[in-house]
């Protein structure tokens, strides 16, 4: 599933798309993929996407016209970020210690 989405984020031009694997952290969820977005377009675009390719969508925090979009997808969660607020919140740093999966 996780590739499934990796794909979709980069058909859809999500920029410096990072999998952060925290399966040995926490037993919510199993990966966190981050991904730069410039416009709330684009989000709902991500967003339309997925549900078309029939990623479960359990919840969504934020709005596509905020500058930072949770998509919780149950073992996955997406964060979806304006590049100023994925400077700001860091969570690549945050979790320095897991392994990151995959970088873009």
């Amino acid at each position: 599933m996780k590739e499934r989405i990796v794909e979709i984020l980069e058909d859809k031009k999500v920029e410096d798309v990072s999998i952060i694997d925290v399966r040995h952290r926490s037993a919510l969820f199993d990966y966190f993929i981050i991904g730069t977005v410039e416009s709330s377009r684009q989000v709902d675009a991500v967003i339309d996407e997925l549900e078309k390719a029939n990623v479960p969508i359990h919840h969504l925090e934020g709005s596509s016209d905020s500058e930072w979009v949770l998509i919780d997808s149950y073992d996955i969660v997406i964060h979806l970020f304006s590049a100023r607020k994925r400077a700001e919140y860091d969570i690549e740093s945050l979790w320095k210690d897991t392994s990151n999966v995959l970088s873009g």
